[in-house]
This record gives structure tokens, C-alpha cells and sequence, in this order.
């Protein structure tokens, strides 16, 4: 369904369940969504996919900073959160495994165990994954959605296969989180000029790049557009400044062209107004 400019589907039934899957699900987020408040999902894994943007989890204490192509694992009944931060900007794919399940996704019994054992073996619960393992989701999702019974054979078949390349993929040395010298050059020059007009093209120049390829680059490494990170910066950056500034000095002092626009993009990337987000960090002052 559509959540204004949000889009969000999920994807249920007794077929799905039938297989110990009872949910495939998938949001594309142009604004930021309400925090997701401490849960579990009973005998379920939930495994999430982020396609794209950044994304913060907690379990128990323990904090896990999503970027587009990471996967998040939680197991049956781990209580989990966003704690007090929101569903970010970006698009991310999930999907429940049934724990119990006898035979997941048409297997048989034995090969059923044998698939949930190495799912509980799995240690790191955030990993990257490569474009094509997380093909293997996506394609499902699509095909299941059409409904057509040729399609969603081929989709059951995708979900076994995206399962065993996830659990080969928590130990490949691809899942080291690195980011490139240019990338983290330009990284770092963006967020020592945060505050300025900042020109993409300039900022690939800088780093000896065309400016589509460095849109290519640092979307690819850090998981979000340029775009998308300078004005995460942007409006994250601006935070320390509420308590004692107005509006339209914080707006000019970030090179935003109004009040207006500040306020727009600080909902988008927070869910909150700058209204609301000051008065949340008065109550924490108290």
C-alpha cells in the first residue's frame, strides 16, 4: 500500500506459511517512518536485507549501523528495536523463517533441520552480501507478488538458494566493510564543509573521478547517494544547534534556502519536526 510518498508491501498467506515463510515483505522509504519499538517475532528469524540508506537496530544494548547492502539477522524471540531512531530513508526486504518449520520451503524434513541448524550457526548478525545473493530476495518477492504458480515454484526454489548463499556469505572476505581511499577522501572533505553549497561535480574532481562514476562509487560502498549522505550530514550535524538557535539562522548557517526547506528535509531524515526533536531534547535535560 501506499504511505504517502512511502511504499510499502507485505506479503502473507497460507501458502507462504505453508512453507514456514509467513511473511515477505519490502518498504522504499522517501521520508523517514516512526521508531520500531521493542519486539520479537516469536519462533521466527527475521532476516533484513537494505537495499538502500542507513539504518540503526538495537538488541539489548547492543547497537548495529545498517548501510545499503547489509544484512540484519535477528533469531526466535530476540527482542529487538530501532530504539529512539526512525525507519531511515532507503528501501530494505525482509523475510520470516519458521524455526519449526518441517518442511521449509518444500523441503523435506531432514533437509528442513539441517537448513535451520545452520541458520542458528550463523555468529555475525550484520554482514554484507553481494548484489547478486540479494538478487536472489528481491527476484522472490516480485515473482510471489505476481501470484502466477509457475513463478512462485521458481521464487521457492530462489529463497533456498539466497538462504544457503547467506550463510556462505557471513565469512567471505567480501563482508569486510571497506570504503575506498577516494570514497573516504570525499567522505571526510563533505563533512568538513558540511556547511557550504557543496557542488557534486567538485567534490569528484577532487577525488579524480567523472562525476557519474563517483555517484557510482560512493553509492555503491557506502550504500546511499551523495546526495542522500550530504543531507543526512546536513540535518544530523544541525542537531547541536537547536537548544539555542532559531530556525532560519540554523536554515542559513546550512545553506538551506529557507526555513521552510530545512524543516521539510529534517522531518524526511529524522521523522520529526525541529519542533519536536528540540522538545525531545529538553525532556532528556530534565
Amino acid at each position: 500500500m501506499n504511505m504517502g510518498a512511502n511504499k510499502r508491501k507485505i506479503m502473507t498467506g497460507t501458502e507462504l506459511a505453508g512453507w514456514g515463510v509467513p511473511l515477505l515483505a519490502m518498504y522504499a522509504n522517501l521520508s523517514s517512518e516512526p521508531v520500531l519499538q521493542n519486539h520479537d517475532h516469536g519462533e521466527l528469524f527475521e532476516i533484513c536485507y537494505l537495499k538502500r540508506g542507513m539504518q540503526k537496530y538495537f538488541i539489548g544494548n547492543e547497537e548495529y549501523n545498517l548501510r545499503g547492502g547489509d544484512v540484519f539477522i535477528t533469531f526466535p524471540n530476540e527482542i529487538h528495536s530501532s530504539g529512539d531512531n526512525p525507519q531511515s530513508r532507503g528501501c530494505l526486504y525482509w523475510i520470516h523463517i519458521d524455526s519449526t518449520s518441517s518442511c521449509l520451503l518444500g523441503l523435506d524434513k531432514d533437509s528442513s533441520d539441517t537448513l535451520i541448524k545452520y541458520l542458528y550457526s550463523i555468529k555475525n548478525r550484520k554482514f554484507r552480501i553481494r548484489d547478486d545473493v540479494a538478487s536472489g530476495l528481491i527476484n522472490a518477492c516480485e515473482m510471489i507478488e505476481k501470484g502466477e504458480k509457475l513463478e512462485i515454484i521458481v521464487a521457492r526454489a530462489m529463497l533456498v538458494e539466497f538462504l544457503y548463499e547467506l550463510i556462505n556469505s557471513e565469512n567471505c572476505q567480501e563482508n569486510r566493510n571497506i570504503v575506498s581511499d577516494p570514497i573516504a577522501e570525499a567522505k571526510i572533505y563533505i563533512d568538513e564543509n558540511i556547511k557550504e553549497q557543496l557542488s557534486l561535480a567538485s567534490v569528484a574532481d577532487r577525488v579524480g573521478f567523472s562525476l557519474s562514476h563517483f555517484k557510482y562509487k560512493f553509492t555503491k560502498e557506502t550504500g546511499m547517494t551523495p546526495g542522500e549522505y550530504i543531507m543526512q550530514k546536513k540535518i544530523y550535524d544541525s542537531v547541536s544547534l537547536l537548544p539555542d538557535r532559531s530556525l532560519t539562522y540554523i536554515a542559513y548557517e546550512y545553506n538551506f534556502s529557507s526555513p521552510q526547506h530545512y524543516s521539510k528535509n529534517f522531518k524526511a531524515v529524522t521523522g520529526m519536526t525541529p519542533k519536536e526533536y528540540r522538545n525531545k531534547l529538553k525532556n532528556r535535560t530534565k
